[in-house]
This record gives C-alpha cells, sequence and structure tokens, in this order.
C-alpha cells in the first residue's frame, strides 16, 4: 500500500497548487511530526495544506487539530502570520516543495522535505530561522542560525536525452528496477511501470541489458512524462475495495484493479489519506512517545530541585562565614591580596564577578561590589525561581500524563471505532454529475481542465450543452439531451448556475442557456484569444431566466449503490428520501460539510465534491437530522 508519495506525485501536486498563489497564510497547528497550514485563498475560501514528516505534502482537511500549538508551531504562527503565497515549486525532480512567502518587507521560504525522516524548515534570507528536525549531516547542517543548504539533488530523469539516460544507467551496478529507482529518481512504483511498458524484466542486470530494451525504457519514461503532465487522470486504486494507491496518471500495473477518478490529483491524495486503512496505534505505542516525554521532564525535574538546594546550601554557608567572607570581598573591592582563608579562581572586572574556593566548595561565584548579605539574598532569590520552574515542570508532567491516558483511550477507540466506507466508484465522478428528475445523467465541469475534456470526450451528438449567464461557470453536458423533456433541459441550467460564480456573489437567481453541440466550439474568432475551459457559441441560445441559485444534496441510489448527490432540488427530491437543500448564505461550506458527512455518514470528500463553491445556508432538511456544529 502506499506509504508517501512520490516525485513524480509531486510534480504533479505542485503543477495543482499554482491556484494557491495570492493566498494568505492563517493559522498554523501541529501535531507530532504533522503540521497544518490553514491558508485563505482568494475565490476559493480556507484549505488546508498537510504535512507528515518524510510521507505526506497535500491539500487535506485534518479533523481534531491541536489548539495549543508545539514551540515549533508557534514560531511558525509569530513568522508567518498572514504571509502571502508568492511561488510553489518543487526542486527538479527531488521530493523538495517550496513555498515562497512574503510578509511586509520579509521574504520567506518554507521547505518541506518529503524523503528519508522528512523535515520542514523555514528560511529567511538563506538563514535557517527554524526546523521541527535539527540535523547535522556529512555535507550539510540544518540547525536554526546556519545558513540554509539544499541536500545534493538526485537525476532529474526527465530533463535527460537518450544518451544522458543511457550512460546513468549503465554507469550503475545491480538490477535494473532498482537503478531506475534510486539513481535515476522515479521511485519504486515508476520504476516497476518503466520495466512493464518497456517489456523489460525488472531484475534484468543492468550490464546484460540491449540497445533496444534502453530505447524502450527511455520511450516509456517519456510516455510517462507526457501522461503527468499534459494527460492525467487521477484516480484511488481499489483492491477488493480497499484503497491501495493514489496515482496521477493511469499505470499499467494497476489496470485488472478498480479506480476511482478525481477532477485532480491532490483530491485523489486526499480521499486515499481519509480512507486507506491506517495503522492503528496500539496503546504500548501510543505511551511510548508520551514515556520519552516524561523522562526528559523528570530528568530536567531533578537538575532544577539539586539547583535548588545547591543554592540554598551557598546562602546558608555565606551567612555562616560571613566575617571572613565579608572581608575577601572588601580586600577585592580594594585591590588588596585577600585573606588566606579563601583561594580565588577567577575575576571578571566587567561583570564584577568572582570565583572563589571556599570551605567545602570547589567553585562559589559572588558579586564583589555586593556585601555577603545580599550575596546569600542572590542565591535565595535563584533558588525561588528555581522551585518555580521545578513546580511547573511538575504541573507539565501531570498534564503529560493526563495527554498520555487521553491518548491511549482514543487510541482504543479508534481501534474499535468502524472506518467510514466511500461509496462505490463511478466513472462520471471525475466531474461534477446529477441525475434530473426525468432520469437523464448531467455533468458539468469542476475547472478549465475537466471543462476542456468535458466537452472534447463526453459532449456527442444527441447531447445537449448548457451554460450559466455569467462568468465563471461550468460547461454543462446533458447525455442524451435531444430526447430531455424541458423539466430536465430547465435543471441542467439550474445545475449550472448553481455550481457557477453566482452562488459565492450571493445571488437569489440568474439566468442560463442550452444548444446543441455543433453550437460549440474551440475555434476562436480571427485575432482572438480562447482561454483553456472556454468554447464559442454560435447561433441561438436558448434562455431560461429567473432560475433560483439552490441546490440540493442527498443519498440516492444510482445502479444499485448508495451514491450521495448533489443537483437541483427537483432532480434530488425526486431519487431521495433524505437530502437537504442549501443556499448562498454565512455558514463555512467546509463546516457544514462536516456536518452532512457525519449525518450521511461517508466520508466529508463524497460532501464537498457535491458542495457549491461559496458559503451557505440551509434552508430545508428532509429526513435528514443534521449534526449540530462543532459534534
Amino acid at each position: 500500500m502506499k506509504a508517501s508519495i512520490t516525485s513524480f506525485d509531486l510534480r504533479v501536486l505542485v503543477a495543482e497548487w499554482q491556484g494557491l498563489l495570492g493566498g494568505h497564510v492563517d493559522k498554523i497547528y501541529q501535531r507530532d511530526d504533522e503540521v497544518m497550514f490553514r491558508i485563505n485563498v482568494p475565490d476559493r475560501g480556507k484549505v488546508e495544506l498537510y504535512s507528515k514528516a518524510g510521507q505526506w505534502l497535500c491539500l487535506h482537511e485534518v479533523e481534531d487539530k491541536p489548539e495549543s500549538p508545539p514551540p515549533f508551531a508557534q514560531t511558525l504562527r509569530r513568522l508567518l502570520d498572514n504571509a502571502r503565497v508568492t511561488a510553489v515549486e518543487q526542486r527538479g525532480l527531488d521530493r523538495i516543495a517550496i513555498f515562497r512567502v512574503e510578509r511586509g518587507p520579509e521574504r520567506f521560504d518554507i521547505v518541506f522535505e518529503v524523503f528519508s525522516r522528512g523535515n520542514l524548515v523555514l528560511v529567511r534570507d538563506a538563514v535557517i530561522v527554524a526546523v521541527m528536525f535539527p540535523q547535522k549531516f556529512k555535507d550539510r547542517d540544518v540547525q536554526v542560525g546556519e545558513r540554509y543548504s539544499y541536500p545534493v539533488s538526485g537525476i532529474d530523469s526527465l530533463d535527460l536525452d537518450r544518451d544522458g539516460f543511457a550512460k546513468a544507467l549503465q554507469g550503475a551496478k545491480g538490477q535494473v528496477v532498482r537503478i531506475l529507482a534510486t539513481v535515476l529518481n522515479l521511485g519504486g512504483t515508476y520504476a516497476e511501470e518503466l520495466c512493464l511498458r518497456a517489456g523489460v524484466d525488472k531484475e534484468t542486470r543492468v550490464k546484460d541489458l540491449q540497445d533496444g530494451q534502453i530505447d524502450s525504457l527511455y520511450t516509456a519514461l517519456n510516455n510517462i512524462a507526457v501522461a503527468i503532465d499534459q494527460e492525467r487522470r487521477p484516480a484511488v486504486i481499489l483492491q477488493e475495495g480497499r484503497a491501495i494507491d493514489a496515482t496521477p496518471i493511469e499505470l499499467w500495473q494497476y489496470r485488472e484493479m478498480e479506480r476511482r477518478e478525481f477532477p485532480t490529483f491532490n483530491e485523489a491524495l486526499s480521499h486515499f489519506l481519509t480512507i486507506a486503512e491506517p495503522q492503528v496505534e496500539v496503546r504500548d505505542d501510543v505511551a511510548a512517545k508520551f514515556e520519552r516525554r516524561i523522562a526528559q521532564q523528570r530528568e530536567t525535574l531533578q537538575k532544577l530541585r539539586e539547583e535548588a538546594m545547591l543554592l540554598e546550601a551557598q546562602a546558608v554557608f555565606l551567612y555562616g562565614h560571613h566575617a571572613v567572607l565579608d572581608e575577601l570581598l572588601r580586600s577585592i573591592r580594594e585591590g588588596r591580596p585577600p585573606s588566606e582563608h579563601g583561594q580565588i579562581k577567577a575575576i571578571d572586572r566587567k561583570t564584577h564577578m568572582v570565583t572563589v574556593a571556599v570551605g567545602d566548595f570547589d567553585a562559589i561565584t559572588l558579586d564583589y561590589d555586593k556585601d555577603v548579605t545580599a550575596n546569600a539574598q542572590a542565591f535565595y532569590d535563584r533558588r525561588k525561581d528555581a522551585q518555580l520552574k521545578a513546580q511547573r515542570v511538575e504541573e507539565a508532567i501531570a498534564r503529560t500524563r493526563e495527554e498520555m491516558d487521553a491518548a491511549k483511550a482514543k487510541a482504543v477507540k479508534a481501534a474499535k471505532k468502524p472506518r467510514i466506507k466511500a461509496t462505490k466508484a463511478m466513472w462520471f465522478e471525475a466531474y461534477r454529475w446529477t441525475f434530473s428528475a426525468d432520469g437523464l445523467l448531467i455533468l458539468g465541469g469542476r475547472d478549465a481542465r475537466t471543462n476542456d475534456q468535458l466537452v472534447k470526450k463526453h459532449l456527442k451528438e444527441g447531447d445537449r450543452y448548457a451554460h450559466a449567464d455569467i462568468h465563471g461557470a461550468p460547461s454543462t453536458v446533458i447525455k442524451d439531451g435531444a430526447r430531455a423533456p424541458e423539466t430536465t433541459l430547465r435543471e441542467a441550467c439550474e445545475f449550472a448556475l448553481a455550481y457557477s460564480k453566482a452562488w459565492s456573489a450571493g445571488l437569489a437567481s440568474g439566468s442560463a442557456y442550452w444548444v446543441l453541440p455543433e453550437q460549440v466550439s474551440k475555434q476562436a474568432e480571427s485575432g482572438e484569444f480562447l482561454p483553456r475551459g472556454a468554447f464559442v457559441i454560435r447561433g441561438k441560445r436558448n434562455y431560461l431566466h429567473d432560475l433560483p441559485v439552490q441546490l440540493a444534496i442527498g443519498e440516492v441510489e444510482i445502479e444499485g449503490h448508495r451514491k450521495i448527490m448533489g443537483g437541483p432540488v427537483a432532480a434530488v427530491a425526486a431519487r431521495s428520501k433524505r437530502y437537504v437543500v442549501l443556499a448562498p448564505g454565512k455558514e463555512d461550506r467546509e463546516e457544514l460539510a462536516k456536518r452532512l458527512a457525519a449525518s450521511f455518514e461517508v466520508p466529508i470528500e463524497e460532501i464537498t465534491r457535491a458542495m457549491p463553491p461559496g458559503k451557505v445556508q440551509v434552508v430545508e432538511q428532509h429526513g435528514v437530522e443534521l449534526k449540530a456544529r462543532g459534534t
């Protein structure tokens, strides 16, 4: 089962994250080696960037985020509050992502090292200002205050020509699959995919490869590169109903397995993280982390107690030898030799401190500008500080024990709790979708890419095309629309309007139209430019006005399988006994999605995929007891 993202995964994710540019860092959370960045993105709202050291990095919402940040998260919050995202990049083909942000005149790089143990480093002016895991390597020092150096880059196999590919391959020793995975930086999954596509036994030794086999491997690499950049088909791969991988393209090695397609790879990966069977921590594993923390706290407590005892002993000694020490301090102030009762070990004229060996103390440091009583009082004051610190450490140990007990209980509960299972994947879920009250399938694009894909692949003769009369609306296709009654055409127009910018603008009603397939063209007028996802409509448009900006989300049955469907109220009401009706409002869509997911008992991704693009309000409930906020 997939255990971490690959270099190719990160390449696709970074391409998809370009929509985060201009967003502002809102809040940062941390739980152990997981860090979550909440980012406010224009025209999109709040999203969460989730990272788990050495394993995962994607937009993914995590429930039960800790409100009290540990020191590392506190530092990130202090330095990055309201910072604006200006760039998102990948370093070559390495598993390193860089988020460049600005906060006033300051420029920061948030560096995610998603390999090996993993790390998260905050860099300002090339200097490390915060690091999750301070580390020291032979060739670089990842510590606060040090200049940040990237690890030595692996080969970017996508930049190699045929000769460079052959040279890199033949310059190593071992099985071809291992060399592809490590030396050529492809990772295990794509190394095996190359061998499969090239028809090369993965256990073949590199020295035994023929020129024709190297050509086949290089061709397979180029085909994968083209698919990664231009022909993505993101999906979660299921084996006997269990999620085992999330991939940005179709892989031959999974041809016989069930696929659940998604509009973006980030959505596929987020869904995988939600439904994949977790490696549930048993109570002993959970306790081990807290026991290590308690051991460190106890060590600190013991040192503080010993310090307090030593300071008290020194203060008592001063009072017991008042006359001798008073004479010693006076002699130092006056610049004359001290008496023979004490041995001076060091004098610091800048700080006015003297270290002497006297009585049972090998070294006791005093302020020679003060008398014995003042020095003794200073020891008592420091003892009090040490005792207060010790008290706080004792309280921290008690809190850690409480956290450990709560974590144990949570682990047991999680182990016993049945996993919420995703509903059966359907091919049309790569798009927005609904079924009309008359049973016809209506599809809509989710973004510019899927708008293009929808029209190119699925708008056929006999279908109908609909679009809201507003900029920023999805292309909508009514399958078999030639036989669609007026009710279905109206529902398709309502569908196109509800998923348009009319919702986020808070409109109560709007207009939309439908046309024939032959009226839809990708050919712009002479001298004009047609952006991705846009089309030219030629000829008469069949307008429908005063359409309500509303949407229903409900539980329906499709081909004998339970599904969550969003669509026009009439369409959902015709197929569902359990649904809610939504309109533009003031409630956060993600918050409502959580409540709906709990009520329908499905993964939250199945709800968010059906949700409209803006804030909402629930105007009707039918057969659904909506969970209260915060439950």
